[in-house]
């Protein structure tokens, strides 16, 4: 084989090799904020769900009835 065909390959892995480096990389950005999007729309329902809680039984955990 020749000094420059051994060239060639070697820089053809190193670009693939740096290319499969970049989409991990662009992968794993792309999964934490997706991960950060979802626990965004868990904590609005839970916040929702809440307040239809109130909404829907206002009188609930306003007494508190004690006896001596």
């Amino acid at each position: 084989m020749e000094t420059a065909a051994i060239a060639g390959m070697a820089m053809g892995v190193q670009a693939a090799r740096l290319q499969q480096e970049v989409a991990t990389g662009v992968m794993k950005m792309q999964m934490d904020a997706s991960k950060e999007a979802a626990q965004g729309i868990i904590d609005m329902m839970k916040m929702s769900s809440q307040a239809l809680e109130k909404s829907v039984n206002p009188h609930l955990g306003t007494m508190l009835d004690i006896l001596a």
